[in-house]
């Protein structure tokens, strides 16, 4: 097992400092002679092996990747590289409504657009609430828009009666909406001025109607962080998921989304490919967006990923979604337990410690000492179980997350 040091990203949206609980992951993960300033923003913890920002062997320095190169192949298991990235976000305004690229239009993007898109790879993520957590994803049913737009006047007037038409005539249907579709693109393609008036219009109307609270929040704290932005009015195109602490979403590629606040594990193929259209000061790339999205709508409940028990541990859960490059087991162990024994399989994985203290011991390896901001690479060929040893006099639980290639 190696100490790894992970990479901190200071993005405008995260929280400032000591709100930020990246902030007190990175203090506690960093060499103790680094000081972090206060007055920043810390949005994200990376750890894994991305091409732009590897985690480093926290002894030595050497980027993972170089450490992995010159071990032997069961060091890493079933695959030749970690397929994973795995992050902490703190989030105090929301990220960009954005999708990400499939294999394929990955490859094809980053051949045309290196600059931009920086690697080929897929990127399906899964979001594990670390606190209240809300976010937009997916697009709703279209007889749940339909019933915004005969509300909202001033929507049904930006997206146009033939657009919307085409949207009631999908209601009750399964599959690809062409109506979605083509609300959609009328409303990200709409002029400045025709998306100020309506935001403004919209809001008054919400404001009278007071039939949709959750709603109205939303939409006045993105036009209080984003004013007269055309991501305002995708709240009723796309699910608001409210999620609670341990509850997940799994986002597939091509799927729209927006993280609006909380903070979360985050856990994704090993990729930073990001297409985006609104809630965003950075470069937006509309028409790429619109052609790629998924039009085809789901309920919000089918948004929620469900974990299952690891090996039927009543203490450790299992989040496998529905593709190979990854998977996240979580570890909640109460304190006054002084040992809980998992088993492990033969795939490199890394751990990153939320709360509490332990020593990790697995069969024929040194033991390591953890605690709260502490990530480890744990290699494929380490044995069969990982023993969690704990000080029964220590009140505080002990938490962990880690991932691994999805081969369950």
């Amino acid at each position: 097992m190696l100490n790894l040091l992970a990479t901190v990203k200071n993005y405008h949206w995260g929280r400032k400092g000591p709100e930020s609980l990246v902030y007190h992951l990175a203090v506690q993960n960093s060499q103790s002679n680094v000081k972090l300033p206060e007055n920043e923003a810390y949005a994200e913890l990376w750890m894994g092996n991305h091409v732009m920002d590897p985690s480093l062997v926290k002894e030595t320095h050497q980027p993972l990747g170089e450490y992995l190169a010159k071990q032997a192949v069961e060091v890493v298991g079933a695959t030749k590289d970690l397929p994973f990235l795995l992050k902490v976000l703190s989030i105090q305004t929301a990220l960009s409504i954005q999708v990400h690229p499939n294999k394929e239009e990955a490859e094809e993007l980053h051949k045309l657009f290196p600059d931009i898109y920086k690697d080929d790879n897929h990127k399906p993520e899964m979001a594990i609430a670390l606190t209240p957590f809300l976010a937009l994803c997916g697009f709703r049913p279209p007889a749940e828009i339909v019933a915004f737009i005969d509300h909202l006047s001033a929507l049904g007037e930006l997206l146009g009666q033939e657009n919307v038409e085409k949207l009631r005539n999908d209601c009750g249907k399964s599959g690809h909406s062409e109506g979605i579709k083509a609300c959609f693109t009328k409303l990200m393609e709409s002029s400045t001025e025709d998306i100020k008036k309506c935001i403004k219009n919209v809001e008054d109307q919400l404001k009278c109607a007071q039939e949709h609270p959750n709603v109205l929040k939303v939409f006045q704290t993105l036009q209080r962080d984003f004013p007269d932005d055309v991501g305002i009015l995708s709240i009723f195109f796309f699910h608001i998921m409210e999620l609670n602490v341990g509850e997940a979403m799994f986002i597939s590629a091509n799927e729209p989304h927006a993280y609006i606040y909380g903070e979360c594990i985050e856990a994704m193929a090993c990729s930073d490919n990001v297409i985006r259209a609104g809630l965003t000061p950075k470069p937006k790339d509309i028409p790429t967006l619109i052609r790629m999205l998924n039009y085809t709508p789901q309920t919000q409940s089918s948004k929620i990923f469900t974990p299952q028990k690891y090996n039927d541990d009543p203490l450790v859960d299992l989040f496998s979604p529905p593709v190979k490059d990854f998977a996240v087991i979580r570890y909640r162990i109460p304190a006054g337990v002084t040992k809980h024994t998992v088993k492990l399989r033969n795939n490199a994985s890394v751990l990153v410690v939320i709360s509490g203290e332990a020593k990790l011991e697995c069969q024929g390896s040194p033991g390591i000492s953890v605690n709260r901001g502490s990530v480890i690479f744990l290699p494929g060929n380490i044995g069969k179980e990982l023993s969690i040893l704990m000080d029964p006099n220590v009140k505080e639980h002990f938490e962990a997350y880690q991932a691994t290639y999805n081969d369950f």
